[in-house]
């Protein structure tokens, strides 16, 4: 069952941009886990240059940009785990700056059991992402676990690799998971992603109950 379609894309929404509403908190994110100078090195191998708290309208691809130079950098497997810890920390921002748009603070929302729960936030977080951003994301219940499914995923945007390479958005469904059910009772994982050739990146959510 696809829950995301009946939540409409605005017209207006500009073709390949990631703005600057989610990329100043990505950025700020990025800065708070690296620390300034080690961000400001990122970005300069990434090729872009601008303060944290100035982000302006971004390429789609900047994302997988700044990623492959943290790679360069740190290697694979710490810049994923900066990644991870990017994504958890973004939500953390995310949630201060959209609860009041998407109702996240509204008592009805806190009081939904944690399926539930779980199931209306991604539900939100793929019509912000959507909203505010070139990304076609969906969300599909299959049974006893949820999929979100990016078609344009800027984390990968343009890269070959040989694995599943998002850990970005899989640091920020952990954290809003854990947030939403106050434990951490899911387990998140990206199952396809485009940088290995797949047509789209895909995060599986799914209750450690079921497992």
């Amino acid at each position: 069952m696809d829950i995301a379609a009946s939540w409409p894309v605005p017209p207006q929404a500009l073709p390949d941009i990631y703005p600057a509403k989610i990329g100043g908190l990505m950025m700020s994110a990025y800065e708070e886990v690296l620390g300034g100078q080690k961000f400001a090195l990122a970005l300069h191998q990434a090729g872009l240059e601008f303060a944290a708290n100035k982000v302006p309208d971004l390429p789609f691809g900047a994302p997988a940009r700044i990623y492959q130079a943290l790679e360069e950098i740190y290697g694979e497997q710490t810049a994923r785990g900066i990644c991870l810890r990017t994504g958890r920390v973004m939500f953390r921002r995310g949630l201060r700056a959209f609860s009041g748009i998407l109702g996240l603070s509204h008592r009805g929302f806190r009081l939904l059991p944690p399926a539930q729960k779980v199931l209306r936030g991604m539900d939100l977080l793929a019509w912000t992402l959507n909203h505010y951003s070139d990304q076609r994301v969906r969300i599909e219940k299959c049974e006893q676990e949820i999929l979100l499914i990016n078609e344009r995923c800027p984390h990968c945007w343009e890269l070959e690799k040989s694995s599943p390479c998002c850990q970005l958005p899989v640091g920020a469904l952990q954290e809003g998971l854990a947030w939403a059910c106050s434990a951490r009772q899911y387990t998140v994982e990206e199952i396809t992603c485009r940088a290995k050739g797949d047509p789209s990146c895909t995060f599986r959510v799914k209750s450690k109950s079921s497992a």
